[in-house]
């Protein structure tokens, strides 16, 4: 029988970003318990349940979900399977936390609102950092003292040294990932695209979670033996203007930092490597008082907060953040960049929170 108290887990994937990111966060939650794994390569399917404890292990996802003993499930699985399992989940009559982007285009995102509407279940994307306590605190810093935004300033700047710093903090990852084949093919040959989607599903959230919803962007892309680096101004609904860089990969220091500019105050939000778990960065200015803020943020493990959050949305029925909308919002900021690259055009963006 379900604990009210708590939030019964399943995870689907057992791959890298479960075993370095999702599966040690749930040890470290309030109000939610790991009941069950899968995963289709056996030997680590074993060995990641015995590492975390989880007390059932299914090599076919479809017999977890319809283990009767997990409410939710965590999807984190290759991008292409996003949608395809979160949809049987929904059917299932779970929950569904899933990793970023929600989907690989804005039309299948819609379809999974539509579902996840029609049956009833929250629905939340794995944008982790609107949980860091830094970031967090610059959303409501902006909503209460920056006052109608003049200016938007976004850099992310990927590593390519970022393997080597993960490795120095993270356990060695159990098993090799399963070949590709026709139902899960090699999402990652096309590199550019793939660096564009993993990182930029996290820039277009945080600028939208900092700044509200952007109605408009221009971009063109630079690149240079396997690096690329994004370059766009964008437009606000709200009225104000902006640009961003996504650059994957820099030869340099892992660099993401997020700076608004308002008519009373102005905040600069600078985001660590997500695996050293150290809350964003945040110098808030105060124009009425002309006084500067920054908090610490004690509570910084980005992915236990996530999941906590996730868990009180169900347990506490309260909307969950990043919704199926924001992930929809961030897709169809994608889909404006690379369509605006290819066309040399500025790309308006269509509403995500409209009727589907």
């Amino acid at each position: 029988m379900a604990d009210r108290e708590f939030l019964q887990l399943g995870v689907l994937g057992c791959g890298a970003v479960a075993q370095a990111a999702h599966l040690p966060a749930i040890g470290r939650t309030r109000r939610v318990r790991l009941v069950a794994l899968t995963d289709r390569v056996e030997g680590r399917l074993t060995e990641v349940a015995r590492r975390f404890g989880a007390p059932k292990q299914y090599l076919d996802h479809r017999d977890l979900l319809a283990d009767d003993d997990v409410q939710a499930v965590l999807i984190a699985v290759p991008d292409p399977l996003h949608v395809p399992l979160a949809r049987q989940a929904l059917q299932a009559g779970k929950h569904v936390l899933v990793e970023k982007p929600l989907g690989c285009n804005a039309s299948e995102c819609r379809e999974i609102i539509q579902l996840s509407r029609a049956v009833n279940k929250k629905l939340q994307v794995g944008c982790m950092k609107r949980h860091d306590p830094g970031m967090a605190y610059a959303h409501q810093f902006v909503h209460d003292r920056v006052g109608k935004i003049l200016s938007v300033s976004a850099i992310f700047r990927d590593s390519l040294f970022r393997s080597a710093m993960q490795d120095s903090c993270l356990d060695p990852l159990i098993g090799e990932p399963p070949p590709s084949s026709a139902e899960s093919p090699d999402y990652k040959a096309d590199r550019t695209r793939y660096n564009l989607w993993t990182q930029g599903a996290h820039l277009f959230d945080n600028i939208r979670f900092l700044a509200g919803e952007i109605a408009a962007v221009r971009a063109q892309v630079a690149s240079h033996a396997g690096q690329s680096s994004w370059h766009g101004l964008l437009e606000f609904s709200a009225g104000g203007g902006g640009h961003f860089e996504l650059t994957c990969k820099s030869c340099g220091d892992w660099w993401e930092q997020y700076t608004v500019y308002g008519e009373t105050g102005s905040v600069d939000v600078r985001v660590s490597l997500p695996f050293y778990h150290r809350p964003a960065q945040v110098n808030a200015f105060d124009g009425r008082t002309q006084q500067w803020s920054r908090p610490l943020g004690g509570l910084s493990n980005a992915y236990a907060n996530q999941l906590d959050a996730f868990a009180e949305s169900i347990l506490e029925d309260r909307p969950t953040s990043p919704d199926a909308a924001d992930g929809l919002a961030a897709v169809q900021a994608l889909e404006a960049v690379e369509e605006s690259v290819r066309t040399n055009q500025r790309i308006t963006l269509p509403s995500c929170r409209a009727p589907y």
